[in-house]
């Protein structure tokens, strides 16, 4: 009898069988988290590329649809945009609040122009003006308006006003420049030591940390502000320039100027130094009622301890001139001395004020 020899296929161990079907769903499963992570990462890299297109493209559309309304002036390097309007001397100057722009003052302009030449413009970097170099403290932006001015043939003298911030930054320009300043009026402005006198959960609001600020202006490169931002058709100004002021505050350039001049370091520290005004015409306006911006959102203790704190730093700059009264605007808000119509009156009397004082070289009616 013949024996057959079977040749078997080689086989494996049941021990390797069994550590090979339990590494390979572990394989799989790596794998596929590897793949989603790439898709994921594209995504958003798309999304990110998408955005800034988007918002790229959205503000040349906006810039196109809404031009200059004055000139746009060389000061060397880049230009300023500047508007005036109305004849007569002083001249008064318009300053703006932080990183905001020249429409802002569409109540005002016109009702000063009535007595007199008045200018607004843009500070570098906000409104239709380029950007300008840093720091974007009150000595550079003093120094770059006194250019403009020169530039674009604005004689003075001149009677500055500032809100809020551009209270700082005309309280520099007299310092700098004071043979030129005839007059001043501070728009519920803000005062060199707010940030260590206002309570702690207002300042928290109001001033966000760094990595905040970066984060913001990121997001806006990206379009997300623009695509979430509300409607400002009913700002308080003339419908054209509520448009102006929404196209602006959708930009990028918004964003990148206002963390520049918050975070300007010796802002404050430069402006104390500044002394005081002597015997010019001042007056001092202030809003009242600051629950609707500064003090919105804080508690009660924190609203009534920043309304009382307000007043006394609104004092302290009616004292910078021997000449000088303090008006309290009951009901008014911080931004709404230019915004409402009815407060803006009063702000474009105050004005009114001054230029008549230094025409007449009378002291102000106390």
């Amino acid at each position: 009898m013949s024996q057959h020899q079977v040749s078997l296929p080689p086989t494996r161990s049941r021990q390797t069988e069994r550590q090979s079907e339990g590494t390979q769903p572990r394989r799989g499963l790596g794998t596929w988290i590897r793949r989603g992570l790439v898709w994921m990462i594209a995504g958003v890299l798309a999304l990110a590329v998408i955005g800034a297109v988007y918002q790229a493209v959205a503000t040349e559309i906006d810039q196109r649809a809404y031009p200059p309304p004055g000139e746009m002036v060389d000061i060397g390097g880049h230009r300023l945009h500047v508007d005036c309007v109305g004849q007569g001397s002083p001249t008064v100057i318009l300053e703006s609040g932080l990183g905001n722009m020249s429409a802002d003052w569409a109540n005002v302009q016109p009702e000063v122009a009535k007595t007199t030449r008045v200018c607004t413009y843009d500070r570098a970097g906000t409104g239709w003006s380029q950007p300008g170099p840093e720091p974007r403290d009150p000595q550079q932006i003093a120094h770059e308006l006194h250019t403009l001015l020169g530039n674009a043939r604005i004689d003075g003298p001149y009677v500055l006003v500032g809100q809020s911030f551009g209270g700082l930054y005309v309280r520099m320009y007299a310092a700098r420049f004071p043979k030129e300043v005839e007059g001043m009026v501070l728009v519920d402005a803000s005062h060199p030591d707010m940030w260590t006198r206002l309570p702690p959960e207002v300042v928290a609001t109001l001033k966000p940390p760094n990595w905040q600020v970066s984060a913001m202006t990121f997001l806006t490169r990206l379009g997300v502000f623009r695509l979430t931002g509300g409607d400002m058709a009913e700002c308080g100004l003339p419908a054209r320039q509520c448009k102006e002021e929404q196209a602006y505050f959708r930009s990028t350039r918004y964003r990148v100027t206002w963390g520049q001049e918050m975070l300007a370091p010796d802002r404050d520290a430069q402006v104390r130094a500044t002394g005081g005004l002597g015997d010019r015409p001042l007056v001092v306006l202030s809003a009242g009622d600051h629950g609707r911006d500064f003090a919105a959102g804080v508690s009660g203790t924190s609203r009534i301890q920043f309304e009382r704190t307000w007043h006394n730093l609104q004092n302290e700059l009616a004292v910078l001139s021997t000449d000088s009264t303090h008006v309290v605007v009951e009901d008014a808000g911080h931004s709404t001395l230019q915004t409402d119509q009815e407060d803006a009156q009063v702000t474009s009397a105050a004005i009114d004020q001054v230029v008549e004082a230094v025409r007449t070289d009378r002291p102000l009616t106390r």
